[in-house]
């Protein structure tokens, strides 16, 4: 399979689209937390270097900075979700003729099943983060680019509720209970950090008010 980060858009889409098991919707969650990451990066750019925005640059330039650095790991965890994926399907091919090769098997697939949570639950806390980087880019940032930043944080949210999903599949085939506890932690401190997004497109989509700045100058 082509590397999803070697892909054009067009290309990602049409393998999303196939019948193939990878990539999934945990590389299409990946790829949503990218765009997300990149929309948010963009907004703190019409505000960073702007005397306006000058006591808040600091904050700015950290949101942006810390944007890039999750879209790029974004992108690697989609290729790396598509081969943990076809980890776990080569554990279930095992043979399970006899007792020994069926307990081989089963500590296989819990293996693999464990790899496969860590991607989806790091994309999650990722996720998490985003949020709260839309928001600070969106009170703190040009006024005229808050649906961007806020839209980069809905699709943080959406990337993350896919990431609960597949966390918990996986999390059922793992017999590690102390990982599955502490993933169980994780998974919901990241799922409650997105929470805050809906009320952020809530409360942008309740305000009528009109821009007071501009993208120039």
């Amino acid at each position: 399979m082509t590397e999803i980060s070697g892909s054009t858009i067009g290309e990602f889409l049409d393998s999303l689209a196939s019948k193939s098991s990878t990539p999934g919707g945990g590389a299409a969650a990946a790829m949503t937390a990218a765009l997300g990451a990149a929309i948010i990066e963009m907004a703190c750019s019409f505000a960073i270097g702007r005397r306006k925005y000058a006591s808040h640059q600091d904050q700015l330039q950290h949101a942006s900075d810390r944007c890039r650095e999750i879209r790029a790991r974004a992108i690697e965890l989609a290729d790396l979700d598509s081969q943990v994926f076809q980890e776990v399907m080569d554990a279930f091919r095992l043979p399970r003729d006899s007792k020994v090769r069926r307990e081989c098997r089963k500590r296989a697939i819990s293996r693999s099943a464990e790899n496969s949570a860590r991607v989806p639950l790091e994309l999650a806390e990722l996720c998490g983060e985003l949020v709260g980087l839309g928001a600070d880019a969106a009170e703190l940032g040009n006024p005229n680019l808050v649906a961007d930043a806020v839209g980069g944080a809905a699709l943080a949210r959406g990337a993350v509720r896919i990431c609960e999903l597949n966390v918990r599949s996986n999390l059922a085939l793992v017999s590690d209970d102390e990982f599955v506890a502490s993933a169980r932690r994780r998974l919901r401190h990241a799922v409650d950090a997105s929470q805050s997004a809906d009320v952020l497109v809530e409360r942008y989509l309740s305000n009528d008010d009109s821009p007071e700045d501009s993208t120039n100058g």
